[in-house]
């Protein structure tokens, strides 16, 4: 098809007006006195160099529970805290923000609490308590720095024994605090903050070798294939220290129940959970320190009967520790060590005599 000829003279045309405008309008800008308009302002934009942008923070599995944290905060050295369980010490404080708690026997069927923060600040900790020898294992086992009161002497003798960095209240006062409670006595009233131990341990000489072996990860259990419930409990000594592990299939964790209560983090009001459960079979053997204190030497270093309890499931096991350094770990009927969800743990110590109930 041709094109129009008429269109093309239109166009010609109206381009010619155009250019006519264009030059009248500079005739008469000539002989006016219009102020001349000013040329637009460019302003520059600073552009960092590579090296001064600010780097982006790296996500990483934290050595000890698993979860997505900060390089820099993955890669600090964890502290482990003793922690009282005497009814007159609860709730606690701060427990909820530890990567893992360990719990077992004392003296006088008491239950004592080693918990481990890692990538978590807590602004309050405690009440913290004195040290025992069968929680030392396992705070050496992750290079931590341990916190505590004193302790018996067959403790504190071990703690320098086997080089634990160590965090007495007794050197380090200024990391705790005193906060009383009518009717509750002093031993309950001693606190901490992550913080405030972790500026303590700064004069300390560090070991160089802060790697720390960690457990196997896993992906968890879709929802449609998890139970409808679950309950496993551990009755450590009389219903004061009766544990009760409650599964919840929505969140797949377990609530924890403490002498038949829901047991809270009295920093958040809100019940403690786990997103695992090991228990351990450990045989114990009474005995009394140099000064005649009661004791307890736990045979934590070999095997034993063990469960893992995740994803509304108890699967038996077998714990094995190779030596005092080496890791607690946790082995299927093959030999194959079990596989871990992310998030919060427990490890509960149990004695022979003491048989969990798993529902």
């Amino acid at each position: 098809m041709r094109p129009s000829v008429t269109g093309e003279i239109r166009v010609l045309v109206s381009l010619g007006f155009l250019l006519a405008g264009g030059l009248f309008a500079g005739v008469l800008a000539v002989g006016t006195e219009s102020a001349p308009v000013a040329p637009p302002v460019l302003h520059a934009v600073a552009v960092p160099a590579e090296e001064e942008r600010p780097p982006i923070s790296t996500l990483v599995d934290d050595p000890v529970s698993g979860q997505s944290v900060p390089r820099a905060q993955a890669d600090r050295r964890p502290i482990a805290v003793m922690i009282d369980n005497y009814p007159d010490a609860r709730p606690q404080w701060g427990l909820s923000f530890a990567s893992r708690i360990y719990e077992a026997l004392t003296e006088g069927g008491i239950t004592r609490y080693l918990a481990i923060f890692g990538p978590d600040d807590a602004d309050r900790v405690g009440p913290v308590r004195s040290a025992r020898t069968q929680f030392l294992g396992y705070a050496l086992e992750l290079h931590a720095a341990i916190a505590h009161v004193g302790g018996n002497e067959d403790a504190l003798d071990r703690i320098v024994a086997l080089h634990v960095v160590n965090l007495d209240q007794f050197r380090n006062a200024e990391a705790y605090r005193r906060i009383f409670r009518p009717r509750v006595a002093l031993e309950h009233t001693m606190f901490t903050s992550t913080r405030a131990l972790r500026a303590a341990a700064e004069h300390i000489a560090w070991p160089p070798d802060l790697s720390i072996a960690r457990p196997l990860w896993k992906a968890e259990v879709p929802l449609d294939q998890r139970p409808a419930a679950q309950r496993v409990s551990v009755d450590f000594s009389s219903p004061p220290y009766k544990v009760t592990w409650v599964y919840r299939r929505a969140t797949n964790d377990y609530e924890r129940i403490l002498a038949g209560a829901q047991d809270v983090d009295a920093a958040t009001g809100r019940p403690l959970t786990a997103k695992s459960i090991a228990i351990a079979v450990i045989t114990r053997t009474h005995g009394r320190t140099q000064i005649g204190e009661d004791t307890w030497t736990f045979a934590d270093v070999g095997s034993g009967e063990a469960w893992v309890v995740q994803d509304g499931t108890a699967t038996p096991a077998r714990w094995e520790k190779a030596s005092v350094r080496d890791r607690l770990r946790f082995l299927d009927e093959t030999g194959h060590e079990i596989a871990l969800d992310r998030g919060p743990q427990w490890v509960e110590i149990v004695p022979p005599e003491v048989e969990p109930d798993i529902q």
